[in-house]
């Protein structure tokens, strides 16, 4: 099973020093300096007030309006000290964390969802995605164990290879278009992975590497864009080679899929952490163990900002337009 904490730590090797100097970045935006320093910042979502809710590696879950921070760790709340890999914000503004196991802040209290419990196949959630009619689609998942859940406030259903055309349990990551078709990411092994499709009818397709035209080697975490196109990152931190004009993104529309390609990537080492689609349409993608740590595209040119980070492990986007960024030594915000 892939185990986050010590990729974490790999990846902390590679960062790099906080740069001083004037950068330009994209949109004409500013850095701000750094907010919360020494939180290790994993996971962003926003709800409809405006707060930011911040999942981190070890520190707990955190509550921030902008100034104001509030921590919920092992010492106040049913939050522990295992890494939170997702966060999403419903409709009636209850935060889902997808951690150890799944939970629920309704602004008074918190629910862990304990796999013993409520018959979950496992309590390791590494992806969480809310569908238009407000039902919690999470992993609950490990390597040929376990599978995709879809909670609709009543009910548990599992989605696992014995009772579905999955075809493999391991769900990277989970994403919901403007269709409201829900699309995972699925590791089944290296070289083993696909896509799955279901949609709104619980009907469900599979892309494997011959309907993609590519064979991806393992899953990062897949987005919806402005135009309703997956985008999708390959993840390369479990091989121990060092390979140039290796695929790194891509998109997918149905049929094959299309390589989104980087300058210089038949020379250039690019490690694709995580990649983010903003309300402009401009695709953000974070990068580790190279001299570019981020890259923003706008459909047709890349441009790479000197942040000075110490590595981007989350992306998102406010209410107001502003990108904030989870690095290893806390938050930035471009305004």
């Amino acid at each position: 099973m892939k185990n986050v904490t010590l990729i974490f730590a790999i990846i902390l090797l590679f960062s790099s020093c906080k740069n001083d100097s004037a950068e330009v970045i994209p949109g004409g935006r500013a850095l701000s300096d750094i907010t919360l320093k020494d939180y290790f910042i994993t996971s962003i979502a926003f709800d409809k007030k405006g707060n930011a809710w911040l999942g981190t590696l070890s520190q707990g879950l955190i509550k921030f309006d902008g100034k104001t921070a509030e921590v919920f760790d092992a010492s106040n709340s049913v939050m522990s000290n295992a890494a939170i890999m997702d966060i999403e914000v419903d409709k009636a503004d209850h935060v889902w964390i997808g951690s150890n196991d799944l939970m629920e802040y309704d602004g008074a209290k918190f629910t862990r969802y304990e796999a013993k419990q409520f018959g979950l196949p496992a309590n390791h959630v590494r992806s969480v995605a809310i569908d238009a009619n407000d039902n919690i689609w999470f992993s609950c998942s490990s390597y040929q164990s376990g599978g995709l859940v879809r909670y609709d406030r009543s009910t548990f259903k599992t989605f696992t290879p014995a009772n579905s055309k999955l075809p493999g349990n391991m769900v990277q990551s989970i994403a919901v278009d403007k269709s409201n078709h829900v699309w995972l990411a699925l590791n089944d092994g290296i070289d083993e992975v696909s896509l799955v499709k279901i949609n709104p009818d619980n009907a469900i397709s599979v892309s494997g590497s011959k309907e993609l035209g590519f064979k991806p080697y393992y899953f990062g975490n897949i987005v919806v864009n402005e135009n309703n196109e997956l985008l999708g990152s390959i993840d390369y931190s479990l091989s121990s080679l060092m390979v140039t004009g290796r695929p790194q993104i891509f998109k997918f529309t149905g049929g094959k899929a299309q390589i989104v390609r980087l300058p210089g990537e038949e020379s250039a080492i690019y490690t694709t952490h995580s990649i983010f689609s903003d309300k402009k349409g401009n695709l953000w993608a974070s990068f580790l163990g190279s001299d570019k740590e981020c890259g923003v595209f706008d459909g047709k040119t890349w441009t790479f900002p000197e942040l000075g980070t110490s590595g981007i492990f989350a992306f998102a986007e406010n209410p107001n337009g502003e990108m904030w960024l989870g690095t290893s030594e806390g938050l930035y915000i471009l305004k």
